[in-house]
C-alpha cells in the first residue's frame, strides 16, 4: 500500500495489485495521527524496557554497590517509581562514583 496526502485532512491509501484492479481507501489525518503516535509511544516503551533490561543485568554483575545504594535511597521500581525517586538514585549513584574515582575533593 501507498499512503499520500489525500484531501484536507486526510490520507489516500493506495495498493496496486497486477492480478485486481487498484483500489484506495481514505484515512481521516486525525485517525494518521492518532497511529503515528501510537507507533511512537509504543516505539518509546520498547527501548524503555531494553534499558531497565541493560540496568538490571548491571545490577547483578555490581551487586554490592547497588546493595548499599538501595540501603540508602528508595529501591527503584519499574513500575511504581517515580522520575524524581529516578534522578535521585541516579545522583547518588553518580555522587559515589565521583568519590571513587577522586573526582570530587
Amino acid at each position: 500500500p501507498k499512503l499520500s496526502p489525500g484531501n484536507t485532512g486526510s490520507y489516500t491509501s493506495t495498493t496496486n495489485n497486477p492480478s485486481s484492479s487498484s483500489s484506495s481507501v481514505t484515512i481521516p489525518q486525525r485517525i494518521h495521527q492518532m497511529a503515528a503516535s501510537y507507533v511512537q509511544v509504543t516505539s518509546n516503551f520498547l527501548y524503555a524496557i531494553e534499558v531497565w533490561d541493560q540496568a538490571e543485568q548491571l545490577t547483578k554483575e555490581q551487586k554490592d554497590f547497588f546493595a548499599e545504594l538501595d540501603k540508602v535511597m528508595t529501591p527503584l521500581m519499574f513500575n511504581s517509581s517515580s522520575m524524581t525517586e529516578l534522578v535521585r538514585f541516579t545522583r547518588q549513584g553518580l555522587h559515589w562514583l565521583r568519590l571513587d574515582a577522586n573526582l570530587i575533593p
